[in-house]
């Protein structure tokens, strides 16, 4: 076993599961959203945030669902309009990161 530190100062984690015969994240545009955080990520954050696909995060049930690191927080009920507002979200948890 080996341990590496990891470079990313803020980690998002966005549910893309996808279920047969029930709601989930990914019915709900989480692949685009997804794409368009990573995208973002790479061209002005590369380094310092990074952008997951996750499993499920047991929260689909009302929109796509993610999980901030370090803060520990959930962002819910997410839709692919509200990707500047997450990005805004992500760039304050980093400025507080870095004081």
């Amino acid at each position: 076993m080996k341990h590496e530190k990891m470079e990313s100062l803020v980690e998002l984690h966005v549910c893309n599961y996808s279920r047969d015969n029930a709601e989930s994240c990914s019915d709900k545009g989480a692949k685009e959203l997804t794409d368009n955080l990573k995208k973002w990520v790479k061209e002005n954050h590369k380094g310092e945030m990074k952008v997951f696909r996750s499993g499920c995060l047991g929260k689909c049930e009302n929109g796509i669902a993610m999980a901030c690191y370090p803060e520990k927080k959930y962002i819910l009920n997410a839709r692919a309009e509200d990707a500047e507002e997450i990005k805004k979200g992500l760039k304050e948890a980093l400025q507080k990161i870095k004081g």
